[in-house]
């Protein structure tokens, strides 16, 4: 059994479909991790990783080596799900808080242990938030903020300058500070 992700993909260039199912067994974890950050319906992540390998199947003729197959990889999964995002908030029309009705905003008053109910309401407020973000802003701050990724690491995943992923994640983080400063605002006039 071969390890090395570089041999295999020789191996899969040489004709050896095992050699493909063997490297996609060798990274679909962590096409599963990128893929989760921005779905969090399994059935749908399960769909975007196959679209991923896929993807990385029919394009695998111009990986060149010069970077880890991994890093490639990844690269293929963060478009998919830029792809995947861009796709849903297209088809989903935004409704504004009000118009959503007292029910959308419930959690505020459940029976929760404080801790418990904190993070909840955090979770909840952050993802509400994150919908005034374009695709390209949640990308850059779920890497940046969430992941922990340095800029230099997100430049390497998306293929975006040190400049535009600053700028991205500078307007996110306003937007997102006025999101949530719209929310708290609605919440306090009810």
């Amino acid at each position: 059994m071969v390890n090395d992700d570089a041999e295999l993909v020789a191996l899969v260039r040489a004709g050896s479909s095992d050699a493909y199912t063997e490297l996609v067994r060798h990274n679909q974890q962590q096409v599963f991790s990128i893929l989760h950050r921005y779905e969090r319906d399994l059935h749908l992540v399960e769909d975007l990783a196959q679209e991923t390998f896929t993807k990385a199947w029919r394009a695998l003729a111009s990986f060149d080596g010069r970077a880890p197959f991994q890093h490639w990889l990844s690269r293929i999964a963060v478009h998919v799900a830029l792809d995947h995002v861009r796709r849903r908030k297209r088809l989903s029309g935004t409704v504004a808080l009000p118009e959503i009705g007292e029910d959308c905003v419930s959690w505020l008053r459940d029976e929760l242990p404080p801790r418990e109910l904190e993070a909840r309401q955090a979770r909840e407020i952050l993802e509400l938030a994150m919908q005034s973000l374009s695709a390209a802003e949640q990308l850059v701050i779920t890497m940046l903020e969430i992941e922990g990724r340095s800029i230099k690491e997100i430049c390497s995943l998306t293929g975006d300058s040190s400049v535009a992923v600053r700028v991205r994640a500078m307007r996110a983080r306003s937007k997102l500070r006025k999101a949530i400063e719209k929310l708290e605002e609605s919440e306090n006039e009810r």
